[in-house]
């Protein structure tokens, strides 16, 4: 929720900033400045945390990352010069990309193997819930004088909470058993099982422990060095890599994190009274077609979910551009040059909110579940290789978006991002394997027949066939 809640505040904040600092009206490559520095944080806090997360343990990462949420929004809050505000927003990014690694992984460390998958959604949704959130205190401070120091520092009480509350989560127990601590890890493993045998509770460990010595091992025996060979030298790892990375690019590069950031300057641009109340709508829509996405994408299909619905967004971003054309904006402020709405604005507002649902139904979740494409050895390399590819492309677009405005006129921009978009649909089609019902190894033999489309196609063809055979001859 903190990931969210902070990545998405400051589309209000943008707004409403006014001359509080530097008691000056900020210019827009400063706006871009405060905004893209929470993402450097995040691209830094997430190699960091890859790093550290075994050596220390998942309990002190997202401490630590508590602790840098609290503390950015304190400096946020009292900020009254660039400089202030500029290291509020990298604390808050390396709290965010420390969470955006840990938390995951500890999610899935301490869940009953039954609710994994639901537990880990769950992580998804939230996500999405700090996003509205933000939007709707972005919203209830609009009109408050000073309202967005509120806005900011509404962000120290959840992280203070997190902080509190860890004292009574268990440690790992993989990580308690990493660390040589077999007590306390069969202790956590007894409260995670209640109602299982002492027998069943041994036999936990022990399939645990085998996973343990295993990572141990593989550590000891894949350097980074080594690891980054077999991830780029091997064909198969490669074209595996290319597809996960590349997604997860494509995620970033169809310019929706400039609607994260900058939807309440982009409603205000084209004329609504309260642009954050209208912006909130858009931070709703990508919740439900999230919760949506998450309930429907194993029985899709991730490459199928994918083409039903990444071809919406460049339609829709065309749209946008069109109706932008007709919107009388002075490129040099981006204001518009007359107060009137008229159906241009209208037009922007409901495009930009269908892009999201096809945003959200298909392209926001599944690049997150790419890294099933990578095998075991190289997976926590490859991981780190994604994250890079998620953060790198988000700095770019939160760093450009107001200048690409500026310079390219609101139109131009629209229908850069509109091309992206289109080329990630291409991407898709020619190296996205469907990889949903596959075991791990499974996965691997798809990408050693090239990009595996049409292996992975064939091979859930057959399996349909193996089944119903098998109901056939069982008598179903």
């Amino acid at each position: 929720m903190l990931f969210g809640y902070d990545t998405g505040v400051i589309s209000g904040v943008l707004v409403v900033l006014g001359a509080d600092l530097n008691n000056r009206v900020l210019s827009s490559s400063e706006k871009e400045l405060i905004t893209a520095l929470c993402a450097a944080g995040a691209f830094c806090g997430s190699i960091v945390a890859g790093v550290t997360a075994d050596r220390f343990g998942r309990k002190p990462a997202i401490w630590f990352a508590s602790v840098l949420f609290t503390i950015g929004a304190i400096i946020q809050a009292s900020a009254y010069t660039i400089i202030q505000m500029s290291v509020g927003r990298i604390l808050i990014g390396l709290g965010v990309g420390s969470a955006s690694t840990i938390v995951p992984l500890y999610i899935a460390e301490i869940s009953p193997a039954r609710f994994r998958g639901r537990m880990i959604s769950i992580d998804m949704i939230f996500l999405g819930t700090g996003s509205v959130l933000a939007y709707a205190f972005d919203a209830a401070f609009y009109h408050v004088p000073h309202g967005w120091r509120y806005m900011v520092g509404l962000g120290a009480i959840p992280s203070t909470v997190l902080g509190i509350f860890l004292f009574w989560c268990p440690e790992s127990p993989r990580q308690l058993l990493f660390h040589n601590r077999l007590e306390e890890c069969i202790q956590v493993v007894r409260r995670i099982y209640p109602n299982a045998s002492e027998e069943q509770i041994s036999q936990k460990i022990l399939s645990i422990k085998y996973g343990v010595t295993q990572a141990k091992a593989m550590n000891e025996e894949f350097s980074v060095r080594t690891a980054l060979k077999h991830l780029f030298m091997i064909p198969a790892n490669l074209r595996a890599l290319t597809a996960a990375c590349g997604l997860m690019a494509f995620q970033q590069f169809c310019g929706f994190n400039t609607l994260m950031y900058y939807s309440a300057t982009l409603f205000q641009i084209v004329g609504f009274s309260n642009p954050i109340a209208v912006g909130t709508v858009v931070a709703v829509t990508n919740w439900i077609f999230t919760v949506l996405s998450i309930i429907f994408i194993d029985r899709i299909g991730r490459r199928r979910i994918l083409l039903w619905t990444i071809w919406g967004m460049p339609v829709c971003l065309i749209i946008a551009a069109g109706a932008f054309t007709k919107v009388p904006i002075d490129r040099q402020t981006l204001e518009l040059t007359n107060s009137h709405i008229g159906w241009p604005a209208i037009v922007v507002l409901v495009a930009m909110i269908l892009f999201v649902a096809f945003y959200a139904a298909g392209l926001g979740c599944v690049p997150w579940q790419a890294n099933e494409f990578l095998p075991m050895e190289i997976r926590a390399m490859g991981t780190m290789m994604i994250n890079i590819c998620n953060w790198g492309p988000n700095i770019v677009v939160s760093s450009t978006f107001l200048s690409m405005m500026k310079g390219m006129s609101p139109s131009g921009t629209f229908g850069f991002y509109a091309g992206l978009s289109f080329l990630g649909l291409v991407f898709v089609y020619f190296c996205f394997p469907e990889a949903a019902n596959m075991t791990l190894e499974e996965i691997r033999n798809v990408f050693a027949h090239g990009f595996g489309v049409k292996y992975a196609e064939d091979w859930r063809k057959q399996a349909r066939l193996e089944s119903r055979r098998a109901a056939i001859d069982a008598g179903v």
